[in-house]
């Protein structure tokens, strides 16, 4: 029994590390990107202004 709650145990903490894994590897470096954006933008601009 008690392998059974070990391995319960194991599967929600790689569950709940899987959840943060996802969030610091896609929703934090997306809200920097926002915010350095308009820097970004300035300094290597995409496209070349048209006339």
């Amino acid at each position: 029994m008690a392998l059974l709650f070990d391995a319960y145990i194991t599967l929600v903490s790689l569950v709940f590390l899987g959840i943060l894994g996802i969030i610091a590897g896609v929703a934090l470096p997306g809200l920097f990107m926002a915010a350095a954006a308009p820097w970004l933008d300035w300094i290597l601009p995409s496209r070349t202004p048209r006339d």
